[in-house]
């Protein structure tokens, strides 16, 4: 069997889904800067720290042998830095009360997992911290779908999900949990802005 026909393939999927984030990202960053939507600046800064520190540890993790499953993570980190700052330099973000609380909670969880050299400890917690630092923007889109409906969503849900898919031809579940985890948050995040208001209008 020729090794070189599913190494293409995975290639083919990986790229893809680098260039869906990287799309995903631009469209968001436009949407912020034309006012067209209000970024929770706390929650994209925060993620931003989370998933970067999570790439650093788990490179450490590997002696920092570069591994280009943990691409699409550093990419998406990169994207979230932007999209805070672009927020920040427009004016068009929001915040409320709880956005502090939740980005403390997140920072805390951080510094848990400075405490640990082992990647899944620090992996797991990255992300528990990146869904408490989520929870701004889940609650806005709840209340407010149109206010945060943009194909960025269900562009970087597809993305995950070729990421994923390329993962699963050299499994490694330290490697699917970011994945797993972002496939579920802005699957969430494509219902609450697209889906459940058509629902809504279908019951009424």
């Amino acid at each position: 069997m020729n090794a070189t026909g599913p190494a293409t393939l995975i290639w083919m999927i990986k790229i893809t889904a680098y260039a869906l984030v990287v799309f995903a990202q631009y469209r968001m960053i436009s949407r912020v800067a034309m006012g067209r939507l209000k970024a929770v600046v706390l929650s994209w800064l925060g993620w931003s720290m989370l998933m970067g520190i999570s790439v650093v540890a788990q490179l450490q993790a590997h002696a920092w042998v570069w591994d280009w499953n943990l691409f699409s993570v550093l990419l998406s980190a990169t994207g979230c830095l932007l999209i805070g700052i672009t927020g920040f330099w427009t004016g068009n973000y929001s915040r409320g009360k709880g956005d502090v609380l939740c980005l403390v909670a997140g920072l805390t969880c951080m510094g848990v997992f400075f405490l640990f050299s082992d990647p899944w400890i620090t992996t797991v917690l990255a992300i528990i911290a990146d869904l408490l630092v989520a929870i701004p923007m889940l609650e806005r889109a709840f209340k407010d779908p149109a206010g945060h409906r943009t194909d960025a969503w269900p562009i970087v849900l597809l993305a995950w999900t070729l990421t994923a898919t390329s993962i699963l031809f050299n499994f490694s579940w330290l490697h699917m949990l970011w994945p797993l985890y972002l496939m579920g948050f802005t699957g969430l995040m494509t219902y609450l802005s697209y889906l459940r208001p058509r629902l809504q209008v279908k019951r009424a």
